[in-house]
């Protein structure tokens, strides 16, 4: 926690940081004493809080009649279109303020693909699909892309405030109280990040629901295993999320791969069953990658999507340390990454150096350049160490401003709303609009007093180690192993090209499940433990 602080600030002003530099030390050292008397006080809380919770809860019947689980059920069922419209309400002036939705980031290419017919693996197979093949169906039938836009967007909006109605539908279920449960619904509802990603047609926007959704999965095959493995609907819920989280990012494959591993020592009980549903999931992916993949001619993205962190650190050892550098070495590195590229050096973003990257000239010279990379590890390690730290740190310093692409004039990269082509913006609800541009470029709206706490993904990151941190000294690993999803997110997200809001949304759309976890954990340990009444607050 101090380290995210004393480091974040310094990085986040300077894109430096001085390690052999004795001050830091001494206020990395008094910001640890401040932290942990602030996490003693946080975590003493919540044991008190979790003691009453427990005496309140200590002989509630756990009997319910066949008739009154009908009328549970039929309640749930309300609440949770009552959850959906209220949130699709809410996101509605987002989409009128920029008609017919976000059409940004990698939306244009994943179009451009469907257009040509050229696939890759470099986006979502699944989601370029869907976004491209409504774009081209629908201008076909009217002559317009917008509208193919707006059915995606809607869509997504749909598809997105069902996943989070559910989420609140889940804590219901649990015992959360109906005063948390209204502020979640606000969260979802009112926070701009959400608005603003509802309407937006990138890809970790449903990739996220995707992962929420499988983290209420884990959540109930571990506190409910005889009742998760005996109904053949929330098993093949499971399944289709893990499939999702695999097919909707590319990074979601290693990440279902990792929990599904996890999962097999918590389900020893039904170890069968668990490893027939395992298989069903990647079976179903590799449906996906294989005859799917063949059928429409998918070539292989490019391999440097996945050395963004050792192409950063050349680059920065380039950059910083070149009169020090051997002539062989450099000849050997320009034949991967041209010169102009690696003087177009940026430490907070890797697309300036990346888009230059020499694949057949990499291929050659595979063995070559990772030697290299070693060596210049060993000989630079503090510029190495600076390059991974200013490229991840507005992922977890709370008061970064996302301004990873260091515009000329000074805007943020927070979000990038606006309509590209072949889209064409138009404003119904001008007061909105500037309200949203504002928020996603001025990096001084974004500093405003406590404006970190709606938009800093290092504010949730940070919320969320106190409570996996919790979990973990409590000794309650069933409750911990669904927060491995959000955390191994984070890992994948560390070695990406930049830090982007969208790569974590997950902290966001995860918030409210993981504060409920935290200050309510017996909630969600099991059947026995869950609250069968409506009424606890």
């Amino acid at each position: 926690m101090s380290f995210m602080y004393v480091a974040g600030s310094q990085l986040d002003r300077y894109d430096t940081l001085d390690l052999l530099d004795k001050l830091f030390y001494i206020k990395w050292l008094a910001g640890s004493g401040i932290s942990f008397a602030l996490i003693c006080l946080i975590w003493g809380y919540v044991d008190k809080i979790s003691a009453r919770s427990k005496s309140r809860n200590t002989g509630t019947e756990q009997s319910i009649t066949a008739t009154g689980r009908e009328g549970k059920e039929s309640s749930l069922l309300c609440g949770h279109l009552f959850y959906t419209g209220i949130m699709l309400l809410c996101w509605l002036p987002a989409l009128l303020s920029i008609l017919p939705g976000v059409f940004s980031y990698d939306a244009y290419t994943e179009w451009e693909q469907v257009k040509t017919g050229m696939i890759t693996s470099h986006h979502p197979v699944i989601h370029v699909l869907l976004v491209g093949g409504l774009l081209e169906l629908f201008y076909r039938i009217t002559g317009s892309y917008n509208v193919g836009i707006g059915v995606y967007t809607l869509l997504q909006m749909l598809l997105t405030a069902n996943a989070l109605a559910l989420t609140i539908t889940y804590m219901r279920k649990r015992g959360i109280g109906r005063g948390a449960r209204i502020m979640t619904l606000l969260f979802y509802s009112l926070s701009p990040v959400f608005q603003l990603f509802s309407i937006c047609t990138t890809k970790d926007v449903l990739f996220t629901a995707c992962q929420l959704l499988f983290m209420i999965s884990v959540l109930w095959m571990l506190g409910e295993q005889d009742h998760f493995f005996s109904d053949i609907r929330i098993q093949t819920g499971f399944v289709l999320t893990v499939f999702g989280t695999m097919t909707l990012r590319n990074n979601g494959f290693y990440i279902a791969l990792v929990m599904l591993a996890v999962l097999l020592f918590f389900c020893r009980k039904y170890r069968k069953r668990y490893v027939l549903l395992a298989s069903a999931s990647l079976l179903l992916y590799g449906a996906y990658v294989g005859p799917v993949y063949s059928l429409l001619s998918v070539t292989p993205g490019g391999v440097e999507e996945m050395l963004s962190v050792p192409i950063q650190q050349m680059a920065r050892v380039y950059h910083y340390d070149y009169d020090s550098l051997d002539g062989a070495d450099l000849d050997l590195l320009y034949r991967i990454l041209p010169r102009e590229n690696l003087d177009n050096y940026k430490p907070t973003v890797a697309d300036p150096v990346k888009c230059g990257f020499d694949r057949e000239g990499f291929a050659k010279n595979r063995g070559e350049f990772f030697g290299l990379w070693a060596r210049w590890g060993l000989e630079h390690p503090l510029t190495y160490i600076n390059s991974f730290l200013v490229s991840t740190v507005d992922f977890w310093y709370p008061g970064a401003v996302m301004d990873g692409y260091k515009d000329p004039y000074g805007r943020s990269s927070y979000f990038d709303y606006r309509v590209a082509e072949p889209g064409e913006e138009i404003v119904l609800l001008q007061g909105f609009h500037d309200f949203y541009e504002r928020l996603s470029w001025d990096r001084e709206a974004q500093k405003k007093p406590l404006a970190f706490l709606v938009l800093s993904p290092g504010w949730y990151f940070l919320v969320f180690l106190l409570a996996f941190m919790y979990l973990w000294l409590r000794k309650k690993r069933r409750l911990q192993a669904p927060l491995l999803i959000p955390l191994l997110t984070m890992a994948t997200a560390l070695l990406g090209p930049m830090a982007l809001v969208r790569y974590v949304l997950i902290f966001f759309y995860s918030f409210p499940l993981v504060l409920a976890m935290f200050l309510k954990p017996q909630a969600f340990e099991g059947e026995e433990n869950a609250a069968i009444s409506d009424t606890g607050k």
